[in-house]
């Protein structure tokens, strides 16, 4: 059946081997991303060959005040996403339950870097796609990641990629006097959360409850997906970060510090550690996570340009529409 049923332990454990497993894949098309998105209902959409699974589609709906649902595949589908017959095929094979859901539009956004040409060519299929044409702000996800290369490069190769403030600042919190431990136990968790809730109070931001976080733990439990890193002096937790090792990518998602002991450097540390991780586990990249600028104006890419020069831009959202009156509401929110 091409809409696995939850209920069904057997199919579903097909269904997680295959995306966990798959070259195009991410951590937000594993079912366990749904468990920790629960207030979202979860689809799961495959297309088979010969009695395999060839390409699947992981899809979380949410209804708005009047009843009517937007389906997100985040970063997904889990197929080349230059292969635009065989996205249309996936979408085919979910468009019935969409329908009985009441979906208004379901959007995609595939981790491919942007080309007018795939562009034109969802265009032409039918979707409409936003990227270019509207603003950096306008997407749920940012269109630009730092993406860091590790392909076939040691440590010393990707030190020698950073700006030369940064390279300087990772040198020198690697001393005797600031211990990294990892890993993905609620202890840790503990450690992290401490951090994060601390840095945001500091600045003033919003940030996730923490019953959100408890869910990674769960949702990945017995496996060495979530990766928590701490960093800590004799006394004290200095900084920590929240990452999932996934596909051919580690990704750092969240992080928190304390202003203490600025001298140690643990936030600088703290990074290198997931590089060398990632490295550690041949993955290929080593993903800071978006930014909404490319210039000063935007604190995260500040930061984040001292260990990657460049930008990726992704295509952006590709939405295929089945209100037009329910979708226009929703971009003029």
């Amino acid at each position: 059946m091409p809409v696995i049923n939850e209920q069904d332990q057997a199919a579903m454990a097909r269904y997680t081997e295959f995306v966990r497993n798959a070259p195009f894949t991410s951590i937000t098309q594993d079912p366990g991303w749904g468990a920790i998105k629960n207030n979202w209902e979860p689809l799961h959409i495959t297309l088979e060959a010969d009695g395999k699974i060839t390409a699947a589609m992981s899809i979380l709906m949410i209804a708005n005040e009047d009843g009517e649902k937007l389906a997100y595949c985040s970063k997904g589908p889990v197929c080349d996403p230059t292969d635009v017959a065989t996205i249309d095929a996936l979408v085919a094979e979910a468009e019935p339950a969409l329908r009985e859901n009441n979906v208004y539009v379901l959007r995609m956004d595939p981790e491919v870097v942007y080309s007018d040409d795939l562009s034109a060519e969802f265009t032409a299929h039918g979707y409409e796609v936003r990227n270019r044409n509207v603003g950096m702000h306008d997407t749920i996800q940012p269109r630009f990641n730092m993406v860091m290369d590790l392909k076939d490069k040691s440590a010393d190769d990707v030190l020698m990629t950073f700006r030369p403030n940064t390279r300087h600042d990772v040198r020198h919190s690697i001393k005797p006097e600031l211990m990294v431990e990892a890993g993905n136990s609620m202890a840790e968790m503990d450690r992290f959360y401490a951090l994060y809730e601390e840095m945001s109070h500091r600045q003033g931001i919003t940030y996730r409850p923490r019953d959100y976080f408890d869910r990674m733990v769960t949702a990945f439990a017995d496996t060495d997906i979530l990766r928590i890193f701490i960093a800590h002096s004799e006394t004290q937790d200095l900084a920590g970060s929240l990452a999932f090792k996934y596909g051919d990518k580690l990704w750092y998602m969240y992080g928190g510090s304390v202003n203490a002991e600025p001298k140690l450097l643990a936030p600088y540390r703290i990074q290198w550690e997931m590089i060398t991780e990632a490295l550690a586990a041949k993955k290929d990249r080593y993903d800071l996570g978006g930014v909404f600028a490319l210039d000063k104006s935007d604190g995260l890419w500040l930061f984040k340009h001292g260990y990657v020069r460049e930008a990726t831009e992704y295509l952006g959202e590709i939405d295929k529409v089945y209100d037009a009156d329910a979708y226009a509401r929703f971009l003029h929110k």
